[in-house]
């Protein structure tokens, strides 16, 4: 594949960043912990997946009991982002050991699940975290041309209609699309962000698959056999899919994609007016950052800014670190955002589809 793309460049003279990590390196000399997982982490992974177990046996044993199975699906569902925010994710940017088998053996979780953990890691790592909300660079923002994000994207005339439709694609067929197109479309993409892959380790596409069955093999087909054929099962597995939906649609539109978030152009040489540390920023947001019950669940993700400049952290210390990036960014007049309102951020979701979906916005905006 002819690489066309410009090769991006942000400004370097980047006082703020340099000042923001040796804040948090002296945080993290003053508590003499580690910058990767704690016993606390170990407990929480093994508590979800402990509970993830004890959920399936639940419906292979109790499943016949109509209530029993549907309970368990949405729980399953549940448990199956809280395993890939609070793990998965984790062992993408190798931020449990600085043994990177042991962050390997952690990111089969992705896989167990039905996705690909490699797969997801190049798009992740490679794509969107270096250059956040950049048209042609970002594919973790860019999913499908049913949905206009970026304000300088193709502008489609059903595009009028997203802030209706766009919600219900998201709960009702994210992880589906996952599941059953994103891995393998992603296969066949020879760049992300800057990376060109030209080949995929050997037996890539196969492990891809084999996975794929082994999870609809224990999700569906067992169950099936251990119940009978059962329309509440297939009823069921659309209900799992839609409280995966549910939780990762939260996860996802309160971080890159909301009114107030900037999606950053560069020149035609490919330079941007301002430091990585800035445009991470710019198109990144916290919420929900003083919610308890959200710091254990979501992983980190509520503190999606720190988490941005400082992905080789593990989650488990974003609550104590996000307060140096708060004094950090007032002492060097930054605009770190949050919203600890969740009804305010899919608000301002629905506004940015809206304004992106309307075409007087896009035909009069400026070129």
């Amino acid at each position: 594949m002819k690489n066309t793309m410009p090769s991006l460049k942000f400004k370097k003279d980047d006082i703020f960043f340099k000042y923001l990590r040796t804040e948090i390196n002296a945080y993290f000399t003053a508590t003499a912990l580690t910058k990767k997982a704690t016993s606390f982490w170990y407990v929480k992974a093994w508590s979800f997946i402990t509970l993830y177990i004890v959920t399936y046996s639940f419906l292979l044993i109790y499943g016949k009991h109509i209530s029993v199975l549907y309970a368990c699906y949405a729980t399953l569902g549940t448990l199956s982002i809280l395993l890939g925010l609070n793990i998965g994710h984790d062992a993408a940017h190798g931020s449990i050991s600085k043994n990177q088998s042991v962050n390997k053996r952690y990111a089969i979780v992705f896989d167990i699940l039905g996705g690909n953990s490699y797969i997801w890691r190049i798009r992740h790592v490679y794509a969107h975290h270096p250059y956040p909300n950049v048209i042609g660079f970002d594919s973790d923002i860019k999913q499908s041309k049913l949905v206009r994000i970026f304000p300088r994207d193709a502008y489609l005339k059903f595009h009028r209609f997203q802030h209706i439709y766009t919600p219900i694609l998201l709960i009702f067929s994210y992880t589906l699309n996952w599941f059953l197109i994103r891995d393998f479309q992603d296969f066949y993409v020879q760049r992300f962000g800057k990376k060109i892959i030209k080949k995929h380790p050997k037996g890539t596409f196969q492990k891809i698959v084999l996975f794929k069955l082994l999870y609809l093999s224990f999700i569906l087909v067992v169950p099936l056999l251990s119940m009978g054929i059962n329309r509440h099962l297939f009823f069921g597995f659309l209900v799992m899919n839609v409280f995966s939906g549910i939780l990762i649609s939260i996860a996802l539109v309160s971080t890159h994609v909301g009114a107030h978030h900037e999606f950053p152009l560069p020149n035609a040489e490919g330079d941007f007016d301002h430091t990585w540390s800035t445009h991470q920023i710019a198109t990144t947001s916290d919420f929900c950052t003083n919610n308890k019950l959200t710091n254990f669940f979501f992983g980190g993700f509520n503190h999606h800014v720190i988490h941005h400049l400082f992905p080789d952290i593990n989650h488990v210390h974003y609550v104590n670190i996000t307060p140096v990036l708060k004094k950090a960014a007032r002492k060097f007049d930054v605009n770190y955002r949050t919203e600890e309102n969740l009804f305010h951020v899919f608000k301002s979701h629905i506004t940015l589809l809206k304004r992106e979906g309307y075409e007087y916005n896009i035909l009069h905006q400026e070129i």
